[in-house]
């Protein structure tokens, strides 16, 4: 196992996950997802599949040639998860949730072929973090309206919400 992927373990906060203010530059939406403090200072991790690439020593299909694809997407998150010992299963928005565990919500834009990630506090509250910063600026999370809908208005454009997973921290 890489010494990062270690270390990012090691960083995953604890779940449920409550709100705080991100002030990193260095993480994403998909860091604040999972709940993870680790700051990717070289912008290298916090892609979905690089996690498990990166633990596996494998390679990672080319970006270049990237389309958009739902169920790879679905199979990425969930062995990036793996390697970080997070059980990740699908479920839906009224779900209870077990002890432990949080729910994020994956959508995508297929305008701007983008996706997002929202995390679902232990208030009950949906949050997101918009994007990496640059290094000279601070990105707060924010919290979101999210109440199950198909759709979701982010950053003035229309994100397709296409599953919501619950994360349960198996350490």
């Amino acid at each position: 196992m890489s010494v990062k992927i270690e270390l990012i373990k090691r960083l995953i906060g604890d779940y449920p996950p409550t709100f705080s203010v991100d002030y990193s530059p260095f993480r994403n939406c998909y860091a604040h997802a999972l709940n993870c403090n680790y700051e990717d200072r070289d912008f290298s991790t916090y892609t979905p599949g690089l996690i498990y690439a990166n633990y596996n020593g494998s390679d990672f299909f080319d970006y270049g040639d990237y389309f958009f694809d739902y169920d790879l997407f679905i199979k990425l998150i969930k062995r990036d998860c793996s390697a970080l010992s997070i059980t990740a299963s699908s479920c839906s928005f009224d779900s209870k949730l077990r002890d432990g565990s949080c729910k994020i919500a994956l959508s995508y834009s297929k305008a701007d072929n983008d996706f997002h990630f929202l995390r679902q506090n232990s208030d009950g509250l949906w949050s997101h973090k918009p994007g990496f910063g640059s290094p000279s600026i601070r990105v707060k999370s924010e919290i979101i309206p999210y109440n199950g809908e198909k759709s979701i208005e982010i950053f003035g454009h229309s994100y397709k919400v296409f599953e919501i997973m619950e994360l349960h921290k198996n350490f």
